[in-house]
């Protein structure tokens, strides 16, 4: 017997069989699509952790998509062998999904990263009631992501009546694994489903004991980094000891220290997980002595 879960009535774990049901709550409509490289949730509690998602997220263990538009059932039926009255099933039928997302170019060719990958072979869905999903694992405790077979995404120009959208769709391994289904609710939100910010260097000015920089994210100063937020490398590639002096209304950072060089380099200190957002460096600003 397949074990199921569901807070959406009762909070009811691998409910009877029988079919007299008063209370049939189903989940909502898919909001956002959340691909996973084979990551668990340790269990049905951490499952609703808020906390647990964020730490998932920061690690790159699951990825928040976008949202969703246009959301239909493109699955396939099974197929049949019928002679007089003896049928049987040869195939089974596919479950299948597409849906749009309406995206600048950049964010297409992130969403198409992922495609390219093949390693996110899993989806939470994330829904527009704030239920969302997963699939109990093989030892009944832990929760992960429904197995997919593929995830397609193509960009289609602007017409007339239309912006340039993305077409996406999803394929499911096996359409009976929602029989081992674990739908929940708690504290999460969409507010807490963003993926990671890129953030970008942009040099001030530089001398062999002071490197002053703004710090922009898709063109917007971000001002609340913080000390250990920040490294600075000398040539070598050598981690030197630095302080950070926090930005004023101009937004210009400035990291101290002593023995700053040409082809010295500053850099964002990993992925960096702020109270509502997840921060991570596109690449070193390679350091330039000016002064």
């Amino acid at each position: 017997m397949s074990k199921t879960y569901s807070d959406i009535c009762s909070s009811d774990e691998n409910p009877k069989k029988n079919t007299g049901f008063k209370d049939n709550c189903i989940e909502s409509k898919l909001s956002i699509p959340v691909i996973s490289n084979g990551f668990a949730f340790d269990d049905i509690a951490d499952f609703k952790d808020v906390a647990s998602w964020r730490a998932a997220i920061a690690a790159k263990s699951i990825v928040p998509l976008f949202p969703v538009y246009e959301l239909a059932d493109a699955s396939t039926e099974d197929t049949l062998f019928e002679s007089g009255n003896f049928s049987k099933v040869t195939s089974k039928g596919t479950e299948i999904i597409t849906f749009e997302c309406y995206l600048s170019v950049a964010a297409y060719a992130a969403l198409k990263s992922y495609e390219e990958l093949g390693n996110y072979g899993e989806l939470f869905e994330f829904n527009e009631e704030g239920d969302y999903s997963g699939i109990f694992a093989s030892d009944g405790t832990k929760v992960k992501g429904r197995k997919i077979t593929s995830m397609e995404v193509t960009r289609i120009r602007a017409t007339k009546e239309k912006v340039p959208f993305v077409r996406g769709r999803i394929v499911f391994s096996d359409k009976d694994d929602v029989l081992g289904a674990v739908l929940v609710e708690s504290d999460l939100e969409d507010g807490n489903l963003q993926g990671i910010f890129d953030l970008d260097l942009e040099s001030v000015s530089s001398s062999s004991s002071s490197i002053k920089f703004k710090v922009k994210s898709g063109g917007t100063l971000v001002n609340s980094l913080e000390d250990g937020d920040l490294l600075v490398k000398d040539s070598a590639g050598d981690t030197q000891v630095i302080s950070t002096v926090t930005p004023g209304a101009d937004g210009i950072y400035e990291v101290t220290g002593t023995g700053f060089e040409t082809g010295s380099t500053l850099e964002i200190n990993g992925v960096i997980t702020q109270s509502t957002i997840i921060f991570e460096g596109v690449e070193p600003m390679p350091i330039t002595i000016t002064v």
